[in-house]
């Protein structure tokens, strides 16, 4: 099974059930990098993965909402051209550089 996100490969899909009677062999894979599908009987379903991959994908879709929003923005007419960010770089190092020098 894949997620949408990035193309997420599954490593197992479980039942509520199976995965009380393998719960510590589940967190190891877990923890180890695997990624489980948990479902119920009900229809809903879970998906048990490491905490590195989802900082990962909360890293991704923050990164994709300031591409959005700067990609608006840009359509909009708004922000300033390369040029004048290099002006306001070389402003900004002059002034850094009185300060510090």
């Amino acid at each position: 099974m894949l997620f949408p996100f990035r193309l997420i490969k599954v490593h197992s899909t479980k039942t509520i059930t199976e995965l009380r009677n393998s719960l510590f062999e589940t967190f190891d894979a877990v923890a180890e990098g695997q990624i489980h599908h948990i479902t119920h009987k009900n229809g809903r379903s879970i998906a048990m993965i490491p905490i590195e991959k989802m900082e990962q994908l909360t890293d991704e879709i923050d990164l994709h909402k300031k591409l959005a929003i700067g990609y608006a923005q840009a359509l909009r007419g708004e922000g300033i051209t390369t040029d004048e960010l290099k002006h306001r770089l070389q402003e900004k190092e002059k002034e850094l550089r009185q300060k510090f020098a």
